[in-house]
C-alpha cells in the first residue's frame, strides 16, 4: 500500500495535534501552573500556533519544545515578546540553542538567589 503525501501530511497532523492535546491536559492538571481563565480549545490552539513556529524555527529537543509550549501555556503571548524573538531569532544564531542559552542564564541567576 502507497500512501499520497496528503495522506501522510494528515497522519504527521493527527499526531501533532494528539501531542498538543497531551500537553494541554498535563499543563492543566499540574497544579504548580498557573494557567489563564480561557476555554480548553483556545489554550490548544495557542499551543498549535506555538509548536508550529517551534518546529519551523528548527526546534527538535522535546525537553526545549516542551518548556517553550509551558511558557505559552502559563504567559500568553509569550511567543510574541519583542525581547525573546529578538534573542531566539538573533542572525547567523540557531534559534534552539539560543532558548537553551537564555534558560541556563535564568536558571544560574535563580541559583544566585
Amino acid at each position: 500500500m502507497k500512501l499520497g503525501q496528503e495522506q501522510i501530511d494528515a497522519i504527521f497532523q493527527k499526531e501533532q495535534d494528539e501531542y498538543i492535546w497531551e500537553l494541554v491536559h498535563k499543563f492543566k492538571k499540574d497544579s504548580r501552573l498557573t494557567l489563564p481563565e480561557e476555554d480548553i480549545d483556545e489554550l490548544f490552539n495557542r499551543l498549535k500556533v506555538t509548536y508550529q513556529y517551534l518546529i519551523e524555527l528548527g526546534f527538535s529537543k522535546k525537553i526545549l519544545i516542551e518548556t517553550f509550549l509551558c511558557a505559552e501555556a502559563t504567559t500568553p503571548g509569550y511567543k510574541d515578546n519583542p525581547k525573546l524573538k529578538a534573542w531566539i531569532e538573533k542572525q547567523n544564531e540557531i534559534p534552539e540553542n539560543q532558548f537553551e542559552d537564555l534558560l541556563r542564564i535564568a536558571n544560574s541567576i535563580q541559583q544566585e538567589k
